[in-house]
């Protein structure tokens, strides 16, 4: 019977739900523009850290699971006045779909347009997604997902994700970022 309130301590404690820690600095990006942040707590999600920088995306936060063999990176920009896309998300997504995309001759970049329900869910103004083959100085890995939402006054949320081959969570990992 002594064990009976360490054994149930412990039950307690293995039930509570898991927490990823963020760094500092991306939490702060989040919050500035009021992004919620949903991690992927159901799998072996850990922080990584590029191998070396690329002259494409700063990334300000990534990750990745090696059950999954998925890669999500993330990249918060805020809105400003003198930014030459300031209000123009559809150009500022497609020039960076443009500089991520394979430049190969058979490479081929999907565009999808969200509908109104898609854009609530997301809490977003506006949204695409890109898919395309990543250039090999951006990533390995066969293909990538650039998620875009834009909402009006807080900016532009890119969520990317880069897999050899689609696994069967990849439309829930699309759903990492969301305006709150």
């Amino acid at each position: 019977m002594p064990f009976l309130p360490l054994l149930f301590l412990l039950l307690f404690a293995a039930a509570l739900p898991a927490q990823m820690d963020l760094p500092p600095d991306f939490i702060t990006r989040l919050d500035s523009m009021d992004i919620r942040f949903t991690a992927p707590l159901d799998s072996d999600f850990r922080e990584t850290t590029l191998r070396n920088e690329n002259r494409w995306l700063e990334d300000h936060y990534a990750m990745a699971s090696r059950r999954e063999k998925l890669e999500l990176r993330f990249h918060l920009r805020p809105e400003h006045e003198g930014d030459r896309y300031y209000q123009l998300p559809h150009l500022a997504a497609t020039t960076l779909a443009m500089n991520l995309g394979s430049n190969d001759e058979d490479a081929v970049t999907a565009v999808h347009s969200f509908g109104e329900e898609e854009l609530a869910l997301y809490g977003a103004d506006w949204a695409r997604m890109y898919t395309f083959r990543p250039k090999r100085s951006f990533s390995d890995k066969e293909q990538a997902q650039l998620i875009a939402l834009y909402r009006e006054g807080r900016g532009l949320a890119y969520t990317i994700l880069l897999f050899d081959k689609a696994p069967e969570t990849l439309e829930g990992r699309q759903l990492s970022l969301r305006f709150r």
